[in-house]
């Protein structure tokens, strides 16, 4: 009988261990499951208002604005901190106008991607300009701040998946008016940045970077101000260094104080940068009074000067004691192994001189000693583009080869009055002397 037990107990135990082995088997099969639903977000109301209406309601306030109406405004994400470049806050736009909408929530990009559709109900958040741009949040030691994120779910809705990304609308930055453009996605062709080759921002520090026209002079704006694009350390593309040559780049337009920027979203916001191997072999904006220039003045006791306030040379014999005479010239430029070397420079005039053609000639000599009498020397006259007499317009030399010359050379930039008085005595300007080439 413990014999037949025995027999009896190993059969149940096979059993039960080719139960198990099938049951492994059959768990190694690939099962066909039911996926996870997509949630496609659904706000059950309708916009009573634009972008616009909200810009109108704030006018002219000074400080900050309550909403106490029913105000539902629709938009479509153009901006958000995906990359870390915009922090806790997105860009809203629809076709009258785009708001800076200040949450203090991290990561709303899961949420609210580029090009989702948003409700906000505005009533009981607030208005207020801060640097010049008007944002949508909530009160924070007087001033405008970040709405609190335990009410984002109260005021703002995403609706339906994400769509297409806003097209960001072209400027240009010789045609105002700008300021209907900020918070809206936009586009500047024709982009050369002066601080090519440099990361878009310093390690650890929040960091401008000048735009460039095509020359890669720093552009200003036809209402006078400049243009920058503003970038965070904590931004995912902040190592990354800004491109060569000419291009469009992209952006949130937005102000603070006298400066456009630009925020910049991501990479793909440099678009179709096109290289020409040029780079900078010499480059002088005047942010400080030039050292390594020589100023000779054989008559005149009105000389070049270095202009603190703007930043820039000036030449002025107005109220001199004689007629004026006067150079300013470039430290040496050697171009022994430079191909292809580029000169620009930009100039500005005040006043009309009527005894003189020409008050300012740009001249450029190979045998000019670096010092001293630039009439020892021998100076060719450079063609070049120059402000119209009396225009008070900066204009930009253009390009200016000088790849037939493979020898040190120096520019001269020789001013002259034929009097003293505002209609023999011309005002003339110089910035943003730049050398360009390969090596």
């Amino acid at each position: 009988m413990k014999y037949l037990s025995a027999k009896k107990s190993g059969i149940l135990l096979s059993i039960s261990l080719l139960a198990g082995f099938i049951a492994i088997q059959t768990g190694c099969v690939k099962q066909n499951f039911d996926e996870p639903p997509i949630i496609i977000p659904h706000y059950n109301g309708t916009a009573n208002a634009t972008i616009d209406t909200l810009v109108k309601l704030y006018g002219t306030h000074l400080d900050t604005l309550r909403i106490t109406q029913d105000i539902i405004i629709k938009g479509v994400i153009a901006g958000n901190d995906e990359s870390g470049n915009i922090y806790k806050k997105f860009f809203l736009q629809d076709n009258t106008g785009g708001i800076d909408v200040e949450i203090d929530a991290q990561n709303m990009y899961t949420q609210f991607k580029i090009g989702q559709r948003v409700f906000i109900e505005c009533k009981g958040l607030y208005l207020g300009l801060y640097g010049g741009a008007l944002e949508l949040g909530y009160p924070f030691n007087g001033q405008i701040g970040r709405m609190p994120a335990a009410l984002m779910a109260q005021h703002v809705f995403a609706d339906s998946l994400p769509g297409k990304a806003p097209v960001p609308i072209v400027i240009d930055p010789m045609t105002p008016p700008f300021k209907k453009y900020i918070n809206m996605l936009v586009a500047i062709h024709d982009v050369r940045f002066p601080d090519a080759g440099q990361p878009f921002a310093i390690p650890g520090q929040t960091t401008s970077r000048a735009v460039g026209d095509a020359f890669g002079n720093p552009i200003t704006m036809a209402d006078g101000n400049t243009l920058i694009l503003y970038n965070s350390s904590y931004a995912n593309f902040s190592a990354s260094l800004l491109p060569y040559g000419i291009g469009t780049v992209q952006g949130i337009f937005t102000i603070f104080g006298t400066k456009y920027e630009l925020l910049v979203r991501d990479l793909k916001d440099m678009v179709n940068f096109v290289d020409t191997g040029q780079s900078v072999i010499y480059q002088n904006n005047f942010d400080v009074a030039p050292p390594d220039w020589v100023i000779f003045t054989p008559a005149s006791n009105k000389p070049w000067t270095w202009d603190g306030s703007y930043t820039v040379m000036v030449a002025n014999g107005y109220l001199g004691d004689v007629p004026c005479d006067t150079w300013l010239i470039s430290p040496g430029l050697d171009l022994t192994s430079v191909t292809n070397p580029i000169l620009s420079f930009n100039t500005w005039t005040q006043f009309t001189d009527s005894g003189l053609a020409n008050p300012l000639e740009v001249k450029i000599s190979t045998n000019y000693t670096g010092s001293g009498d630039p009439s020892l020397a021998t100076w060719s006259t450079l063609q070049c583009d120059l402000s119209p007499a009396n225009s008070k317009v900066w204009t930009s030399s253009g390009d200016i080869s000088l790849s037939a010359i493979h020898q040190k050379v120096f520019v001269g930039f020789h001013y002259r009055s034929s009097g003293v008085q505002s209609s023999s005595a011309s005002k003339w300007e110089l910035d943003a002397f730049k050398l360009t080439g390969k090596k």
